[in-house]
This record gives structure tokens, C-alpha cells and sequence, in this order.
């Protein structure tokens, strides 16, 4: 049963600036952020299925989940490395410094997870 959430706390403009980035590629700003939810809500199942050491079939069900529904949230992240791209070229920067910082943004902490086990 879906489930509404309004305790969110967000500055006007950033609210407003966000309205307007998504409506560019015809996504509600509601919509950007179900699939982000959603994408983190499967990801979450999938893992504690790992963990757990479930059927290898469970795990496949709910990774091919994840697949279909990535497709929307990759294209998110498209939009905001897009940006981030065509600004660091307005900007006259160093394509390898942007390179090298979108690299490091990207990049999994190994460490951090077997920090965890």
C-alpha cells in the first residue's frame, strides 16, 4: 500500500530548481524521486537476500527488478553528470580534473564495506 511522506524540509528555490531541471526532460520532480526510493528500496532487498545467503533463483528474481527499474534512475544520474560536464566546459576546466572528480564521486569504498563484514 503506497504511502505518502510529507516531512521533507526544503528551501523554496532549491524546491523550485529542481521542479524546473526535471520538467526539461518531462519527469516529474515526484517521479525523479520514487525511482531514486525505489531504486535504493530494491537494492536494499537484493543485498539482504545476499547476505542471507538465499537461492541463487530469489536473488536473480529481485536483481532483474533492479534492472528494469535502473533504466530511469541511470538516466537521472546522465542528467546530472551532463550538467555537471557542459558547466566544467563553460568554465574553461581541465577536462582530466573534471574527469578525476566525477571519477572519485563514483567510485565504491571497498574499504568502507569490508569495514562492515
Amino acid at each position: 500500500m503506497p504511502l505518502s511522506v510529507y516531512s521533507m524540509k526544503l528551501d523554496r528555490a532549491h524546491l523550485e530548481g529542481a521542479r524546473r531541471f526535471f520538467s526539461r526532460v518531462e519527469l516529474s520532480l515526484q517521479g525523479a524521486i520514487r525511482s531514486q526510493i525505489k531504486m535504493a528500496s530494491d537494492c536494499e532487498r537484493c543485498l539482504a537476500l545476499v547476505e542471507t545467503n538465499a537461492p541463487v533463483q530469489q536473488i536473480q528474481s529481485v536483481f532483474a527488478g533492479i534492472l528494469a527499474d535502473a533504466r530511469e534512475t541511470w538516466h537521472l544520474n546522465g542528467m546530472f553528470r551532463d550538467v555537471i560536464l557542459k558547466t566544467a566546459t563553460a568554465c574553461k576546466l581541465p577536462e582530466d580534473f573534471i574527469a578525476n572528480v566525477l571519477k572519485e564521486a563514483e567510485r565504491i569504498d571497498i574499504a568502507a564495506d569490508t569495514d562492515k563484514q
